[in-house]
């Protein structure tokens, strides 16, 4: 094998591969029916991690504010 075979071989495979992500990503020149569900399912993730953040800092404020609240009624 010599590496003129070798960039040949590797040239057709990577056209293949190519070939086959067209065909899978896209139908009829627009993205396929996975690609879109995909998406959205990394939207919804990346909505839910924000509201998940947003909800952690709410309770955590309450918690703290409930904290010194209790410390305050303590000291009177």
């Amino acid at each position: 094998m010599t590496k003129d075979h070798c960039a040949a071989q590797s040239a057709a495979v990577l056209e293949k591969l190519e070939s086959i992500e067209r065909r899978l990503f896209v139908d009829n020149g627009t993205p396929s029916i996975q690609t879109r569900l995909e998406r959205h399912d990394l939207v919804i993730r990346a909505l839910l991690w924000v509201v998940s953040v947003v909800a952690g800092t709410a309770i955590a404020g309450a918690v703290s504010a409930c904290v010194v609240l209790v410390r305050l009624m303590a000291k009177a």
